[in-house]
């Protein structure tokens, strides 16, 4: 009995043992558990950076790209409070003017976004259906080139794929107020052909959204800058921004768009940045990053209590959500015109460029983190690349392809029946096998490529060796053209003088003036285009450049006359076998002219 109960003693010790080093263990849980929970919970960016240092952050970055940055402007957002509203550099290099938060911007293609938004607003109403086709909303017989009996919805504009030609850089931007017409006369006016099937192809259209945007103007009975300024602006408090076509609706905004200049990557200051859009409402919006960050937010409520674009926030969660994966992939592309984008977390984004302004949004609904960024550079990417993957981590997406060659491929964003068809036909590139894993997406079957995404925005297509190498065999008798002409001229040149001078040559006679006239006019011709092309990175107005087109059609008016007469004179007179040479080449040469400027469409 008594080693019985020494026994239970020596339990009841164990126990208490057990008990207390139970204790002490829940105890240290106790203390240090919350605390390394609360150490989880530090709220930070999508690449890890503690919202607390962001600023922080983003201050060092700027500070190490100070003397290749003009002005930029940086907004953050973080479950529907600004954490960070800063701007840096100078908003006017040559006269010293600071940035600062009040600085009025050009939002550029972000514009578009007012445009989706305005339509999910409609469809929430019941006035518009995605699916339905867009003729019904239109009227009677708006169309006049399209190719293909298939309907175009509001979901093609979203998508940047009803089968659109693109506008020349001459026809989206202009630079006088009083060139401003009404946006449906315009659409009309400008009207491009359909060039591939709908749903087939994305190629980034301007006009598209802005018809978008003429849709929400028939249904709303609104003007689209009216009808922006009640159903977003107002309800957002946005005070700092107009998308009216020439912002009169904000002569304030005008005044403060006018105190900052447009500069190129390299800080050359860009002459006439202030630039018209128009299809106004895909890239007309000019104000503030603060106020875009108020849409921003917007678009991330955190309660039904903060929703202000729409009654029900199953509108905004369907606007944001994918509605286009690229083909044959489970990779989504757009959110009903939004972006998606594979950072280090799902994003939604657009970007925006124009003539010396870039600028970004990018977002994660999921968080209910974003930011804006907004500068006065041209093609900017220090900002508009990097800081956005320094704050959301890097993006890359790797392809497998089976294709061993890589191959020639070509944008179809492109104009197919203007005057920049020529560069479009020129502009093609060559990828190897290995830069097209590293592209968004490329779809092949049996190990034919048939076409890959470079960007979200534009498709590519194949472009077979064979028709790169007749392009490039069609120049061949233009440069020919071009030697002979300048040769034919001057040779003629130093003839007319030596015969003056009474030292040797014959006399002209006749026919040499028009043969004279037709090399001289073919040297002009070759000038003429050679403007042409050197002002288009300037993005001209259609009208400054009309005479340039209509010189191009008087000449193929002359090499007509040229060919005519020529034939007329050899008929009638004899002439040296030289000289017979000398004209039927030069008529070769006007013709080869004639033909390159008809075949490429540089008259129009």
């Amino acid at each position: 009995m008594q080693k019985n109960r020494q026994k239970d003693r020596s339990y009841h010790t164990v126990n208490k043992v057990i008990a207390c080093f139970l204790s002490f263990i829940f105890i240290i849980m106790a203390i240090t558990i919350p605390a390394h929970a609360e150490e989880e919970q530090v709220e930070s960016t999508p690449s890890r950076i503690p919202l607390s240092k962001l600023e922080e952050t983003i201050d060092s970055y700027v500070a190490s790209y100070e003397k290749y940055t003009a002005a930029v402007s940086v907004v953050a957002i973080k479950d529907g409070e600004t954490i960070v509203n800063k701007a840096y550099g100078l908003a006017d290099i040559e006269n010293q003017r600071k940035a600062d938060t009040s600085t009025v911007f050009e939002w550029a293609s972000i514009s578009k976004l007012l445009v989706y938004t305005s339509v999910m607003q409609l469809v929430e109403q019941g006035k518009l259906d995605l699916e339905t086709d867009i003729k019904e909303y239109l009227p009677e017989g708006f169309f006049k080139k399209l190719k293909y009996d298939e309907s175009i919805t509001l979901m093609n504009l979203m998508h940047h794929n009803a089968g659109w030609e693109d506008q020349t850089v001459a026809e989206v931007y202009y630079y006088s107020e009083k060139e401003t017409l009404e946006l449906g006369e315009t659409l009309r006016k400008n009207e491009p052909k359909q060039i591939y099937k709908p749903d087939s192809i994305v190629a980034y259209s301007n006009y598209g959204v802005g018809l978008a945007a003429y849709i929400v103007e028939l249904q709303s009975g609104q003007p689209f800058y009216e009808y922006v300024n009640q159903h977003i602006f107002k309800p957002l408090n946005i005070k700092d921004t107009s998308i009216h076509p020439t912002g009169q609706d904000h002569p304030d905004v005008v005044r403060r768009r006018n105190e900052i200049e447009g500069y190129t990557k390299g800080l050359k200051l860009i002459p006439q940045n202030r630039v018209y859009i128009t299809f106004y409402p895909a890239g007309a919006a000019i104000g503030t990053a603060e106020d875009l960050a108020k849409f921003l937010a917007a678009l991330m409520p955190v309660d039904d209590s903060n929703l202000l674009l729409f009654t029900n926030r199953d509108t905004l969660n369907e606007m944001l959500s994918t509605s286009l994966y690229y083909d044959g992939t489970s990779i989504p592309r757009f959110a009903h015109g939004f972006v998606e984008m594979e950072y280090w977390v799902p994003t939604l984004m657009h970007e925006g460029n124009l003539k010396g302004f870039s600028s970004k949004i990018v977002f994660d609904p999921e968080s209910k983190f974003g930011m804006v960024v907004m500068t006065n550079q041209s093609s900017e990417e220090i900002y508009y690349y990097g800081l956005i993957s320094k704050i959301f981590g890097s993006n890359m997406y790797i392809n497998s392809v089976t294709s061993e060659r890589g191959g020639y491929f070509q944008s179809t964003r492109r104009a197919t029946s203007r005057f920049t068809n020529l560069f479009s036909a020129l502009d093609i590139t060559k990828y190897t096998n290995a830069e097209l894993s590293n592209l968004y997406n490329v779809v092949e079957h049996n190990g034919v490529i048939e076409k890959i995404s470079v960007t979200p925005y534009i498709d590519f297509l194949p472009v077979s060796s064979l028709k790169v190498n007749l392009i490039k065999i069609s120049l061949i008798p233009v440069a020919l053209s071009i030697i002979f002409s300048f040769s034919a001229l001057i040779g003629y040149l130093i003839q007319m003088l030596l015969y003056k001078l009474n030292k040797r040559g014959n006399p002209p006679i006749d026919f040499d003036k028009y043969h004279l006239a037709i090399n001289f006019v073919g040297v002009v011709l070759l000038l003429n285009l050679l403007i042409i092309f050197m002002r288009l990175p300037s993005y001209p107005s259609y009208s400054s450049l009309r005479i340039n087109l209509m010189f191009n059609l008087l000449y193929v008016v002359l090499a007509v006359a040229y060919l005519g007469l020529l034939i007329y004179k050899l008929w009638k007179r004899s002439y040296s076998k030289k000289q017979k040479v000398m004209y039927i080449m030069s008529g070769i040469s006007a013709f080869i002219f004639a033909a390159f400027i008809v075949g490429w469409d540089l008259y129009v």
